[in-house]
């Protein structure tokens, strides 16, 4: 009997994270790949690679929420467009656009990835976040107030579990610590 389809693309969809992620982290380097020549292509296509030609540190900053970084093992958006992957992606197009707009209006990168971010986060297609979008997340310059209110709950956690820790210490146990003598 055949698996049902549902369990072949979980497999699937496990092995391409695990390839992926070892992928991503190999390549994971200091230098700025190559954008692909915007000459060969036309229309918002060409405007995607133009724009990321001319910003390509920006885009390395920036995560692509296509869910390029499953489906083609991308760390950042830039390798959208060190591949032909931005030519048909209309959400890599736009991201790079976005970046290059907000670039020349002197825009700070943690602007650019708060916009980017909030624009375009509801448009991944996965429900669980790929470790490649956690580390971006971890790394990225701005901090949504949600991880603020985590973090404020993590610390008053902390606090009140340090603060038990003192109290349990300082005040007697049990019996003072006292054993009971059997009758």
């Amino acid at each position: 009997m055949r698996p049902p389809l549902k369990a072949k693309l979980s497999l699937v969809t496990l092995f391409s994270i695990c390839i992926c992620s070892l992928t991503v982290n190999l390549t994971a380097s200091a230098e700025i790949k190559d954008v692909l020549d915007p000459q060969q292509f036309f229309g918002q296509a060409k405007a995607g690679y133009v724009a990321a030609q001319k910003v390509p540190e920006i885009c390395d900053k920036l995560f692509c929420y296509c869910g390029c970084d499953l489906t083609d093992c991308h760390g950042s958006l830039l390798d959208c467009f060190t591949s032909d992957h931005g030519v048909d992606c209309h959400i890599c197009q736009e991201e790079a656009l976005i970046a290059l707009k907000m670039h020349r209006k002197n825009k700070s990168l943690a602007d650019i990835q708060k916009y980017i971010d909030k624009r375009y986060e509801h448009e991944y297609p996965f429900q669980v976040e790929s470790e490649v979008l956690k580390k971006y997340k971890a790394e990225r310059l701005w901090k949504d107030s949600t991880d603020k209110d985590k973090n404020k709950e993590k610390a008053s956690s902390q606090k009140k579990e340090s603060t038990e820790k003192k109290k349990s210490a300082s005040s007697p146990s049990c019996c003072s610590g006292k054993k009971s003598k059997s009758p």
